[in-house]
């Protein structure tokens, strides 16, 4: 049986915790994930929750699921990164006005994600926010046939850097320490 790092959650063979940098951050991340992305070894998300402070993962796929993190969210002027018919890009006068001092982010692939952002209908009166200008995704262990699709942690950082001012090379450094140490098959790597 394998056995587990008690904290980055990453098997003994894979721990990250020599890769970990905390970040003091400004804002508060809130983290809707997609029930199949909390067991994946590719979990970005768990990755942005062990180096930002102040993140909260909610993990399901009802709505049900989501109760928690719907009373939480809604304390507290929450904006979501979504790229909806109504968003403005994260890099405009419009979001460094006013950021909100609670930010979601969406966890899953692009159809999971959609998914939960039409059953969470409580998401739809936020403010939501997109990327007009983040770099090109430097996470190799996924597939997509979507060349500007960032992971959670890309995500994460670039909402960090550019709405907030706030150094997130701890979480880059940190993903590609995961890329470096990862076992599983070349053919799971974007570009194989």
């Amino acid at each position: 049986m394998r056995s587990y790092c008690s904290q980055c959650g990453f098997p003994q063979a894979t721990c990250l915790c020599q890769h970990l940098s905390s970040i003091i951050s400004p804002v508060e991340l809130v983290i809707l994930q997609h029930s199949k992305e909390a067991t994946h070894a590719k979990n970005t998300a768990r990755l942005v929750s062990l180096c930002v402070e102040k993140t909260t993962v909610y993990s399901g796929i009802h709505t049900y699921d989501f109760n928690t993190a719907q009373t939480h969210i809604e304390q507290s002027a929450a904006g979501l990164v979504y790229p909806g018919e109504n968003s403005q890009p994260i890099e405009s006068t419009a979001f460094s006005d006013h950021p909100p001092p609670l930010l979601i982010l969406l966890d899953g692939s692009w159809s999971q994600a959609y998914g939960l952002y039409q059953r969470l209908s409580w998401l739809h009166h936020l403010p939501q926010w997109h990327f007009n200008h983040a770099p090109p995704s430097a996470y190799r262990i996924r597939h997509t046939a979507r060349g500007y699709s960032l992971s959670t942690l890309e995500a994460a950082a670039y909402a960090l850097q550019v709405g907030y001012g706030v150094d997130s090379r701890p979480l880059h450094q940190l993903q590609q320490a995961m890329q470096e140490q990862w076992r599983g098959p070349v053919a799971h790597q974007r570009g194989k």
